[in-house]
């Protein structure tokens, strides 16, 4: 089964080739809490590796490396996405189907850029901040 359609992997293609920096997609799969409700008999950890593995072959820049329960991942699966193979603390815990394949792809674009695409006054803002936070942001077409 195909990972996107054709015009969808003709753009992604093209947002790929303009990767300024390499960037790694570090797969981490391990013990599922199954079944849960609605997943059927699908293997989360698989499907995961079958889409990270089917983005990479679309971007000369981008690369899988997957691993069975990496220290630092609380969840699987997962996929962390590193710019120039650095854990820059950009992670996306589940599966990306369907909607929130696009979160992952826009990630991997902004990963692989020179600059960030911040507007100059929220890089100030972050530049002011007196601790390391974390965020989580949760997608959803809901």
């Amino acid at each position: 089964m195909a990972l996107l359609r054709a015009e969808e992997e003709t753009n992604v293609r093209e947002w790929f080739a303009e990767l300024e920096h390499p960037v790694e997609l570090f797969v981490a799969i391990g013990p599922e809490e199954t079944p849960l409700a609605g997943a059927g008999d699908v293997d989360f950890g698989a499907e995961i590796v079958r889409v990270c593995e089917g983005l990479a072959e679309l971007g000369e820049r981008l690369t899988c490396r997957v691993e069975d329960e990496p220290d630092g991942f609380p969840r699987f699966p997962a996929v962390s996405i590193r710019p120039e193979g650095r854990d820059a603390g950009v992670r996306y815990d589940g599966l990306p189907w369907g909607y929130e394949l696009g979160s992952l792809v826009g990630a991997i674009d902004d990963a692989g850029r020179a600059e960030p695409t911040l507007r100059p006054e929220s890089l100030e803002a972050l530049e002011g901040l007196d601790r390391d936070l974390t965020l989580d942001v949760f997608v959803t077409p809901t």
